[in-house]
């Protein structure tokens, strides 16, 4: 199979959804709407900012767009950015891929950093790789996916990027309710009010999804309550969050391409399995104008709490081990902007963090012999308590009137005080080895200790104006990621921490935007060079010594036919490939491509809009091929679905419907090869969804 590089037929491929409307330009006239508009994103910097002239790449859904995709599931969203994949799962399961394979494995969520209005929803050393449904994405005023190194505003975890959810924003009191295929009902409910200089707000919705495959349902709650405060000197934004989760998980099916297979496609081999989640966060974004040695400047400071707990079974590892944890957090984000002359913006800020995590896992059956490695009982019990603390620095320089520059630095640190609640080393609970051959069990407890990671990160930028609807930028920039708790401290057998330190990332970029008032097209370049990597080895030990390189090209393109039509296509093209020696099962894998990391990926949506009151959507969504492990021996072999929404408004009530995976084509929504086997979640075939809304 020869995947090197992008061919022309698979170019052709996909944009051929695109492409096949191109007749209709004759259409346009002088009653084209103009797509030039400023387009504003916050992901940057955690503060509003012109996406014309960002330098650094950041796709955007706005509330219009996720109002009339209506996800059942967030995957359905962030498949209209280019370079980016949220692999579903089961329920509202995910692994993301943000510039990057999609990661696996306990620490494998720090390799992107999910906020929200600019917030880690979650403290450093302890992030999830589900955490998306802590967020309330379904009421969501917006999605902004940071792709490549975050900025110097983000430490650890921004690493392939940031995916930060713009929380809710009410404009009308609302009441909805939508039902779909296999028992999917859901409330949505949108309230508002203002007095004087305040205002509240609530944005809350419910779910209970009978599931797809047997006995793999879920219900969900989730309320966002914002309230708002100001006068000529001081504003205030508090949001409170809560989330909860109850959900019967499906396993994998397993079989070489039987999720075709009629007879087995819906079934679920581990109907025992569940995941009970919840999650609290409160924040206040308090702001102002205050002097700086004689410069006006704007101030920021948000302080926050986090609470977040989980049970679920271990279905997919030998023993299905039952996994508790939690964490408490709280933390400040301060910033100060000035501009120390009429070219010249100047940021510095600094975060502080600490937090309270614990884990814990327990296997309530014997798995194998009475002396197996994974042994019934408790494998592990630990806390750790961190404490976390940054500086950063960020200027931007007018040097033309065509060109801007930009650099950052950012400075953190972070302590972690380890203590294990069991009996230390990698015995049984009860202190006794489990065989007479080796001794030892599986699983290692090291003694309580204390660890610190001091890392910097910085960015070099530059955006020129070729012309009045060209523009251009190049960025180069680091990052890194500090060891995730369970990387460090829930081991296996002859196991060092002194061994695992942070992973560093080093990316070089560059972009072009043009805008008109019909056309809007980006195009980025990367290449990005990975070092100190976490992965398993072979034997499932913690290593800290691999090296992986990126690159890609990635675009989107948006047409306004006319008035009434209108096409959007976004693409990427990438290469996730190891970069060292390493034998898994007798096979270097030096050069082979990262397993789970297709080639090619990219979505078209063809949008039919007469008026603000009705519109017609027709969606083609592609993931290209892909290997399953990092010998290259096992393969996906892709899949495109096509999707259909409608909409109708008559005065205050709203109808929407929606065919998702419209040919029912027989997909997996991810696919691994692991335990001597291959392995699916199976996509969902075709539902249907309908929506009443009513506007007070």
């Amino acid at each position: 199979m020869t995947t090197d590089s992008p061919s022309k037929l698979t170019l052709l491929r996909l944009f051929s959804a695109a492409l096949i409307f191109c007749p209709l330009t004759g259409l346009a006239d002088e009653r084209v709407a103009s797509l030039e508009i400023e387009t504003i994103v916050v992901t940057g910097r955690r503060d509003q900012q012109n996406l014309n002239h960002l330098i650094g790449s950041v796709g955007q859904i706005n509330n219009e767009e996720l109002d009339r995709i209506a996800h059942a599931h967030i995957n359905q969203a962030a498949s209209r950015i280019p370079g980016v994949w949220l692999s579903r799962g089961n329920g509202q399961e995910l692994l993301a891929s943000v510039r990057s394979p999609v990661f696996t494995g306990p620490g494998s969520c720090a390799e992107i950093l999910t906020t929200e209005d600019g917030l880690p929803i979650r403290p450093t050393g302890m992030c999830n790789v589900n955490q998306l449904f802590e967020i309330n994405t379904e009421q969501a005023s917006g999605l902004e996916i940071w792709r490549g190194p975050g900025t110097v505003f983000y430490g650890s975890n921004a690493m392939h990027g940031v995916i930060n959810l713009v929380s809710p924003v009410i404009n009308d009191n609302h009441l909805s309710l939508q039902l779909g295929s296999h028992d999917y009902r859901r409330v949505k409910v949108g309230w508002k009010t203002t007095q004087g200089s305040q205002s509240w707000q609530i944005a809350a919705n419910g779910v209970s999804d009978g599931g797809f495959k047997d006995e793999s349902g879920f219900d969900q709650q989730k309320i966002s309550i914002k309230h708002a405060w100001s006068n000529t000197e001081i504003e205030a934004r508090t949001h409170l969050t809560a989330v909860n989760l109850n959900q019967e998980t499906a396993g994998y099916i397993k079989g070489y391409e039987s999720y075709k297979d009629s007879a087995v496609w819906k079934t679920n081999p581990n109907p025992e399995a569940y995941r009970d989640a919840s999650a609290v966060r409160l924040s206040s974004r308090i702001s102002g104008v205050a002097p700086l040695a004689g410069l006006e400047g704007k101030w920021q400071v948000t302080p926050y709490l986090r609470r977040s707990s989980m049970t679920f079974l271990q279905h997919y590892l030998p023993g299905q081990a039952q996994e508790q944890n939690g964490q408490t957090s709280a933390g400040l984000q301060a910033s100060y902007q000035f501009d120390p002359n009429a070219k010249s913006k100047v940021w510095i800020g600094a975060d502080v963090e600490w937090a309270d995590m614990w884990v814990e896992e327990f296997q309530a059956n014997p798995f194998g012999t009475s002396d197996n490695v994974r042994f019934q009982g408790q494998h592990y019990d630990f806390q750790v308590n961190s404490r976390q603390f940054a500086l950063f620095a960020n200027t931007e320089w007018q040097a033309s009137d065509k060109l801007t520059l930009e650099a950052g630095l950012r400075y953190e640190s972070l302590h972690y005080d380890y203590q294990n609640n069991m009996v230390d080393g990698s015995t049984r609970d009860d202190g006794t080895l489990c065989n007479s051959t080796s001794g030892s069990c599986r699983y290692y407890r090291p003694m309580d200790r204390s660890d610190r990671t001091d890392d910097l990160n910085y960015q070099l930028g530059a955006h020129y104006d070729l012309n009045d609807r060209v523009g251009a930028f190049v960025r180069v920039a680091s990052a890194y990621r500090a060891p995730q708790i369970n990387e460090l401290y829930r081991l296996q057998k002859e196991q060092e921490i002194s061994e695992i330190r942070p992973e560093q990332l080093d990316s070089l970029e560059a972009g072009l935007r043009y805008q008109s008032q019909q056309w809007l097209a980006e195009l980025s370049l990367y290449q990005m060079e990975k070092d100190q990597v976490i992965i398993k080895d072979s034997n499932s030990y913690v290593v800290n010594d691999a090296k992986t390189s990126h690159h890609g090209i990635e675009w989107r393109m948006r047409y306004q036919i006319n008035t009434d039509w209108q096409i959007t296509s976004v693409a990427a093209w990438t290469k996730h490939q190891y970069s060292y020696l390493r034998l898994y099962s007798g096979v270097n894998i030096d050069g082979n491509d990262i397993d789970t990391a297709p080639r090619w990926e990219g979505s078209a949506q063809l949008l039919y809009q007469p008026s603000q009151s009705r519109s017609a959507e027709l969606e083609w969504a592609y993931i290209g091929k892909y290997f399953l492990d990092p010998q290259n021996a096992h393969v996906y072999a892709g899949h495109a679905v096509l999707n259909l929404r409608g909409q109708q408004t008559y005065g205050s009530w709203e109808f929407a419907a929606q065919l998702t995976n419209l040919t029912d084509r027989r997909i997996a929504d991810r696919a691994d090869y692991a335990f001597g086997s291959y392995r699916y979640f199976v996509g969902e075939g075709r539902g249907i969804a309908l929506e009443i809304k009513r506007v007070f």
